[in-house]
């Protein structure tokens, strides 16, 4: 799909898209979701990934899977990213972010190499499936986002503006996307955003109207990613980081 597209004719061909994957799975008694973000081509964090992350139902990584910073390896880094994801043996949630596209290449143009990755319960751009009951929906990178149905899961690179989680303490550069804070905070957003972009957020978790907001943020000279556990039965969320331990609050 071609960013070029002029807005109105660009949101339609999106809700296209979203409406026309629709998938359903069987309700279990117990979910817990892994979110992770921002891996930007860190071998050692996809290897976690796949070896090492937490025992969960399924996971959720929000964006910047490659760095497009070293672009003159992004092909070598697609590669990589495959084979990781490959062997990670729980269902996979993916939306794309910033450094996914790059318009001069046809493989990255709207992060297109993403659907080389598909297979039965890998979801990406533009999905909007049903795990164990709850909906989820896969926003990809720089498309405005629908009216959600209350109990829905969104995964959007870009966190709601003017949250503790696009926003760093004391810095005036916020990340956010400015709808979907309109939509949050007129009660028309998800019960959950899962998302990235933001490196040190000011927060992992805020509430923006009704939605419960994450963002584990990412620091890439640690040896391992920076994560949030949400168990939707025990309605718990727990954020793990190198050297500040694990933090756990309740979704009230």
């Amino acid at each position: 799909m071609n960013l070029s597209q002029p807005l109105n004719e660009h949101v339609q061909a999106v809700r296209v898209t979203i409406a026309g994957r629709d998938s359903h799975a069987v309700e279990t008694s117990r979910v817990q979701i892994l979110h992770v973000t921002d891996f930007h081509g860190q071998e050692r964090w996809y290897d976690w990934l796949a070896t090492a992350a937490p025992r969960v139902d399924l996971i959720c990584l929000t964006g910047d899977l490659l760095d497009l910073l070293d672009y003159e390896h992004i092909h070598t880094q697609i590669r990589m990213v495959g084979a990781q994801l490959g062997k990670v043996s729980v269902p996979l949630a993916i939306c794309s972010g910033n450094h996914d596209s790059f318009p001069e290449d046809p493989q990255l143009l709207d992060a297109a190499w993403l659907n080389e990755l598909r297979r039965p319960s890998l979801w990406i751009d533009g999905d909007r499936f049903m795990h164990a009951g709850r909906r989820f929906l896969c926003i990809p990178w720089n498309y405005p986002p629908p009216s959600a149905g209350f109990g829905e899961v969104w995964l959007s690179h870009c966190p709601p503006a003017g949250a503790a989680v696009s926003a760093a303490t004391g810095d005036d550069d916020d990340f956010g996307d400015v709808i979907l804070e309109q939509l949050c905070e007129a009660e028309r957003g998800p019960e959950i955003v899962l998302s990235g972009h933001k490196h040190n957020p000011a927060n992992w978790h805020c509430l923006v109207g009704r939605t419960h907001c994450f963002n584990p943020g990412c620091n890439l000279h640690e040896a391992m990613p920076r994560h949030v556990v949400i168990d939707t039965t025990a309605r718990t969320a727990a954020y793990s980081c190198l050297g500040k331990g694990v933090a756990k609050i309740p979704l009230t």
